[in-house]
């Protein structure tokens, strides 16, 4: 088992190994105190005309990836675009007839705040999801659905999966999926995570030689792996303070694949169901052309895959991209740890993102 009295004294795996309970924790209050306004969204969305948006900035852009290849399933189209881009670039198409999932754990980014005063003015229906009561998006959104995580000491982590799990969530209540075993099954993932998180704590002090490439790690993968790829990416930056290269695996192939030799590093993403044969099938022939490829997902029998970590058992289909990240969280602190940094304590930009020009001050 990993070793609790060293580990536990770093505030990041300390939110590494809160995950379970910061999942039952939002689980419970989904399922509780929370219920009507997840009922409320859900109708809000299965009622809705016009375009259907997701949006958030950095973790929380990545968080709805899942849900709108969940939606897609369900014939909606909900596009996932960033905050910023919104509000600067695609404003003017916003209407009355729009209505934006806007995402942000602090509820305060100003990216977040100015294209929410501006939806309101075009009559456009928001529905925010927020860890904070009273912040400015819970306050000004049509419907708020509170996280109800624990905070985070540092950078997001256990904000980030109770984000991912209230958004399917979200997409279970406009499906009428939101039963009793929805909730046994979030109860399930949380106790196999509780024992699966220590022990890949344990299996990455194995995985110095991987992380240490002389190239950037790049992180490949399809649909809902994109979550974690994304996810991750932003992770190796603000924990290891170490740059990575996160890429769509179909894009892949087409010129990228060039950078492949003997200091190619990669770990590859098979959460995403339909394309999971796909994946499997790029690990393989990167390892043919003498990169080196980790494999994060279920085990696919027809592709020998080398894993980067075994696979935890009782992880639904729905709820994977939430697991996938995790092994990413853990590879950031080991990076971090080699190269002697604080594991993500940021240097330039402040907890939450509150100005659009400067950082801490700095112009």
């Amino acid at each position: 088992m990993v070793n609790q009295k060293r580990q536990i004294s770093v505030p990041l795996v300390e939110n590494i190994l809160a995950q379970p309970e910061a999942i039952r924790t939002a689980a419970a209050y989904q399922f509780g105190e929370g219920h009507a306004a997840l009922f409320r969204s859900g109708a809000l969305l299965q009622s809705r005309r016009g375009r259907l948006i997701l949006s958030g900035m950095g973790g929380s852009l990545f968080a709805c990836i899942p849900l709108s290849h969940y939606l897609a399933a369900q014939g909606m189209f909900a596009p996932v675009i960033e905050t910023s881009e919104l509000l600067h670039s695609y404003a003017a198409a916003l209407d009355q007839d729009t209505t934006v999932i806007l995402v942000s754990r602090s509820g305060e980014t100003v990216e977040v705040t100015k294209l929410l005063r501006i939806l309101r003015e075009r009559g456009a229906t928001v529905i925010g999801v927020t860890n904070v009561h009273g912040s400015t998006l819970a306050s000004n959104a049509t419907e708020c659905l509170v996280l109800q995580s624990p905070p985070d000491q540092f950078v997001a982590i256990q904000t980030y999966t109770a984000t991912l799990i209230v958004l399917l969530l979200l997409g279970a209540a406009v499906c009428g999926e939101i039963d009793s075993s929805l909730y046994s099954e979030l109860e399930t993932l949380a106790d196999s995570l509780r024992v699966w998180i220590p022990q890949c704590l344990d299996s990455s002090e194995h995985w110095s030689s991987f992380l240490q490439s002389a190239s950037p790690l790049y992180l490949l993968g399809r649909g809902v792996s994109l979550a974690a790829v994304h996810a991750g990416v932003l992770l190796f930056h603000e924990v290891a303070k170490t740059s990575a290269l996160g890429m769509e695996a179909g894009n892949f192939r087409h010129g990228p694949v060039e950078v492949v030799d003997r200091r190619f590093h990669a770990v590859i993403f098979g959460l995403h169901s339909s394309t999971v044969d796909l994946d499997a099938a790029l690990a393989h022939d990167i390892s043919e052309m003498n990169g080196i490829a980790r494999w994060l997902g279920p085990a696919v029998k027809e592709y020998k895959a080398t894993p980067l970590c075994p696979w935890p058992a009782c992880v639904s289909n729905r709820f994977a991209p939430a697991v996938g990240t995790i092994p990413m969280q853990i590879a950031a602190y080991r990076l971090a740890e080699i190269r002697g940094v604080i594991p993500g304590q940021f240097r330039h930009a402040p907890q939450v993102t509150m100005s659009e020009i400067g950082f801490g001050g700095h112009v």
